[in-house]
């Protein structure tokens, strides 16, 4: 299992260039390398009552990926898989609170993938 926290990063805007609301200064992103079966956790995603967030991530097609958002409170907010586009969940804080996401590699072979979280 890996987990990351975000400080800074740079903008991966091919994956949310369809996100005309989210601005640059707020884009974290990442790009790794997951095996077959393993997970990423990406922590500390801290949001404002009424906020809107956005995450994006794009497999290279060789697995498919399972993307979960949850709160602090380990209630799944949204969820969705991909194998061959870009999976995206937006959601609303309607608290300021923590969130988390979790990308799984559900298939046999090791895949690259980007990720890229707006809010």
């Amino acid at each position: 299992m890996k987990i990351r926290s975000f400080a800074t990063a740079a903008v991966f805007a091919s994956l949310l260039a369809g996100s005309a609301a989210m601005h640059a200064e707020n884009t974290v992103s990442d790009h790794d390398v997951l095996t077959p079966g393993a997970h990423m956790t990406y922590s500390n995603i801290s949001m404002a009552g009424g906020q809107q967030g956005a995450v994006a991530v794009k497999g290279d097609g060789s697995s498919s990926l399972h993307v979960g958002l949850y709160d602090y409170n380990d209630n799944l907010i949204a969820q969705t898989t991909c194998r061959f586009s870009t999976c995206v969940l937006t959601w609303v804080a309607y608290r300021n609170a923590d969130f988390y996401v979790v990308v799984d590699n559900l298939g046999n072979s090791s895949t690259d993938y980007g990720f890229a979280v707006s809010r």
